[in-house]
Formats: C-alpha cells, structure tokens, sequence
C-alpha cells in the first residue's frame, strides 16, 4: 500500500494511518474528558485508574519507538536541532534533562532491553518502571556476560509487578549484588576505594562573610569526616534539663550550632590543642578601658596581633624608660609594639565573658588609643585549679539542676578579673557555656556563700521572691 506521509490538514494525499488512529484516539480522550465521572460506582474507580495507566504506559512505548526512529533517520535537521534530544524539547515542551532521558531510554528499548519495551508496549509496566529497570541495567559492569545482564532484566521486570518505582529503583542498586555477589563485591570494593579517595581530595571549607553578628561556614566533608563530626556532637546537643529556667526550647539546629560551639571551646582548652609557633589558639580583641568597666560600647575581634596592618597599637610605658627615641612618642613615652587588624564588633559584655576562661587577649586601651593593659593568658584559671574547682563543687557545671560534664565547662570569674577579681578558687565556679552565658546577660548573680560553694540569685522575673538557690542544698534560702 502506497503511504502519503504529508499534512494531515492538507488538500492533496492521504495522511499517514499513525496519524489518523491518532486523531481517533484524541476524540476518544475528548469524549472521556466530557463524560461525568460523578456516577461512576465506587467499586469501579480502581480499574479506570488502571485502565488509565494502561494506556498511559502504552502510549508512552509509542512516543519512545518514534523518538527512537526519529533518532535513526535525524529528523531534528528539519528543525535545526543539535540532537535528538533538542527536537524532543522543541516538539514535547520538555526540561533538558526530561528530553535526554527520554531519547536514552528510547535507544535501551530498542537495542539492549527489549523485553523491557514490549512490557511497557503492553501496559504490564508503567514508564517510570521503565526508566528505572534501564537505570539498573545500564549501572551494570560492560564486560559482564549477556546471559546475566539478560537474567536480571529478567528478575527486574518480574519485580515490577509487585513493587513501585521506589521500591523498584533499591531493588535495583543492589541487582548486581544479587546476581553476582562475589565479583560485585570485588567492584564495589573498588569504587567505594575511588569515591572516598575523591572525596578526601575534595573536602573544603571556607568562611562566608561576617552581617548582623553572624558568620557562615560552608563545608564539604567526606563520610567518616562527618561522621566524627555527628558523633561529637550528638551528646553535645541533647535538650537541656528542665531547670530554673524552665524547658529547653531550642530548636534542633540551635542545639546542633550550640553543640558546634561548646565542642571548638574543649578543642581550644585541650592539653594537645593544635599550635602555631607554640602558642595555642587564641584570638584578640580590643576594647576601650570605660567601655570594658562600665559593660558598655563594643571591642573589636581581631584574630592576631601582628607586625603588618592597618592600625597603629601603642602601650604606654614610664617616660623615658625602655625603647629607642624611634619606638617612643608624645608625654609618657608611648612605645609602638605592632597593629591590629581589625574585625567584627563584639559587645562590651561578651567581651567580659570571652575573657573569663577563653584564649582571647583582651587589649585595653585609653582615651587616647594607647594600650593601657595588654591581657595574657595567666589570669585564666590554671589546669590545677580547675581540678580544684570540680573537686570543690562537683564534675560537672555547678548551675541548677546542670549536669554538663567538667569538661564542657569554663571557669567564671565571680568577680570579674576587670572590677579587681583575682583567679584564686574562692573567686571561680565551673559553668558550661550556656549558663555561663545567662550568669553575664540574663540578670542572674552567683556569688560565694558562707557554707564555702557559689550560690546563685535568680532575677526576679525567674523568682518574685529572688531566693537564694544553692546547687548542693535542697533548700531555698530568703535572701
């Protein structure tokens, strides 16, 4: 029979047979899509569902056969199309990688699962199925051997009539494992070698910009890496007990950040923390002698004091001791030691608290910008009478109702080292970060009571009444 494959719409010749069965098939849908399905019984709704999917699949099979003989012949020339998949696009309105995977699942049918096809020609598996048995397939080795390839074809398609495409795709991943264990997992073995040595190679970490207060550090970790990292958080970033504080409130992400937070603090404390010229980690801040005393104004976040910058430091020293006639200058010989670098702000208070029992180097400065004190790491609570503190109130953060281990804690300052605190053990107490938080900014006072322990003031939006609250007595004491 002669075939006429011009317009349909045209006045001369027939239109191909695949056209007219078409256009018969669009007024058989338009007749469906007409037709009232409010009275369709109850007890038929599941197979039109199933009929519909039928069809559906069906027609799917037909627009990847002529895809792939679009394909084969290189209709997209008549369009202009780089490739098959770029006419798909042009024709069907499909995403860009909807239309690749449509022209490659296209050639599998026709070439290497062709069981696969007449499944989906005949409805019996739905084009998602499709998709995910040439997926499966196409991750097997290339060398392996047909019979097997076709064998688990075969134990796919087989699969598809009890499970989902879900369910299907994992029955997927692990084909191979199923079918070849021992040499699969000789390749896994391989590819997993491959993987995490990329992995390895391509771990970064970089720091984003510092807006509002806030940093943000984006990370890509291999596995084991994050791993670690969980599991040194997840203790970390259990809900705290109810308390005088009442319910942790925090989010998840909250606690995982806080968590972050406490972990690089025991990191920077530990006996073996990592140096650089011998010097553990620390950073500096800077901050104006009134602004310190009075808990007011804000420090500057530095993380080095070194010999190149843009700021001048000066510290002032007895006039005319000490220096050459270069390093000093103006009434009370202000000698240069170097400069700062300047960074983000930090509140005065914070600052207060960062110098309880943290590597930063408080750098004091007067009126006139000159360095007043130059703050060392020996006012903080030696490893000794950290030792003695625990002994003396317990391992553990000595707040109410704290269980926080000795080692997530830090040594407070009762009375701060600025305001004439010194760093004996009738002046310190163990608090982990977050209350040693609240004791600086959430109006509560700890203080030393007579029985030799630090007891605590709550403010009185926690207690009207402002009892005293020793951790290691059950009573409430009236203040």
């Amino acid at each position: 029979m002669d075939i006429d494959t011009g317009s349909a719409s045209g006045d001369t010749g027939f239109a191909h047979p695949l056209l007219a069965w078409l256009a018969d098939v669009g007024a058989g849908i338009d007749a469906a899509i007409e037709c009232p399905t409010l009275s369709l019984p109850l007890d038929q709704y599941e197979e039109a569902m199933r009929q519909l999917a039928v069809y559906e699949a069906r027609l799917a099979s037909l627009r990847l056969s002529l895809t792939q003989q679009a394909e084969l012949i290189e209709v997209r020339k008549l369009t202009g199309a780089a490739n098959t998949a770029g006419w798909v696009r042009q024709v069907t309105r499909m995403g860009r990688r909807e239309a690749s995977v449509s022209v490659r699942l296209a050639k599998a049918l026709d070439q290497t699962i062709r069981a696969t096809g007449q499944a989906l020609s005949e409805g019996e598996i739905s084009l998602g199925q499709a998709q995910v048995i040439e997926r499966a397939i196409r991750r097997l080795p290339n060398d392996i051997d047909p019979d097997v390839r076709a064998e688990a074809e075969a134990f796919l398609l087989d699969s598809a009539q009890a499970l989902d495409v879900d369910d299907l795709d994992k029955a997927g991943k692990h084909l191979y494992e199923v079918i070849a264990p021992e040499d699969a997992e000789r390749r896994i073995g391989k590819q997993l070698e491959e993987q995490e040595r990329r992995a390895r190679e391509n771990r970064t970490l970089s720091f984003g910009p510092v807006r509002d207060g806030m940093g943000t550090i984006f990370m890509r970790l291999d596995v084991p890496t994050l791993a670690v990292l969980q599991a040194l958080l997840d203790p970390l970033a259990r809900p705290r007990p109810t308390g005088p504080e009442g319910p942790d409130l925090r989010s998840s992400e909250r606690r995982q950040a806080d968590a972050f937070a406490e972990l690089l603090g025991q990191a920077q404390a530990a006996v073996d923390a990592p140096t650089r010229g011998s010097i553990r980690p620390r950073i500096t801040v800077t901050i104006s002698y009134e602004d310190l005393v009075a808990w007011l104004g804000y420090g500057t976040l530095n993380s080095v004091v070194t010999d190149s910058g843009p700021t001048h430091l000066k510290v002032r020293t007895q006039a005319g001791a000490g220096g050459s006639d270069e390093d000093r200058s103006g009434p009370g010989g202000q000698a240069l030691i170097g400069y700062r670098i300047t960074g983000p702000p930090l509140s005065a208070t914070l600052v207060r608290q960062l110098a309880c029992d943290a590597e930063i180097i408080p750098v004091v400065l007067g009126g006139d910008g000159a360095v007043l004190d130059l703050g060392r790491g020996t006012r903080l609570f030696t490893s000794s009478q950290r030792h003695a503190l625990a002994e003396r109130d317990g391992y553990y953060c000595h707040f109410p109702n704290c269980r926080r281990p000795e080692k997530c804690t830090e040594a407070h300052h009762i009375n701060h080292w600025i305001d004439g605190g010194t760093t004996y053990l009738n002046n310190g107490v163990l608090l982990c970060q977050h209350h040693h938080t609240v004791i600086h900014t959430k109006g509560w006072t700890v203080r030393m009571g007579d029985d030799g322990h630090p007891e605590y003031i709550p403010p009185p939006w926690v207690d009207p009444y402002q009892n005293v609250i020793r951790p290691n007595d059950t009573t409430l004491i009236r203040h």
